[in-house]
């Protein structure tokens, strides 16, 4: 079960990443204008942030104990997937 969440995970979100970086690559090579370095330098800065900081902030925004529990429930599980 621990190994079918983990390639959700990886098809959900690193995935597409490793894709526009294929592109990417093959962009640059065909035209290393500095636009095109620079949409590299925003591919991996987009990459640096963990994919669960943006549901981890969605999830505190709500407020209340239902917010507490969804967040406990969330730190549990990336600590299963062993994300943390």
């Amino acid at each position: 079960m621990k190994e079918i969440a983990q390639l959700a995970i990886f098809l959900v979100f690193v995935l597409p990443t490793l894709l526009t970086l294929t592109v990417w690559t093959h962009d640059i090579s065909k035209n290393p204008s500095a636009d095109n370095m620079q949409k590299g330098v925003e591919i991996v800065a987009e990459d640096a942030i963990p994919w669960w900081l943006g549901i981890f902030v969605w999830i505190a925004s709500l407020g209340g104990m239902l917010s507490v529990i969804l967040l406990l429930g969330l730190i549990y599980f990336l600590k299963w997937v062993e994300e943390i």
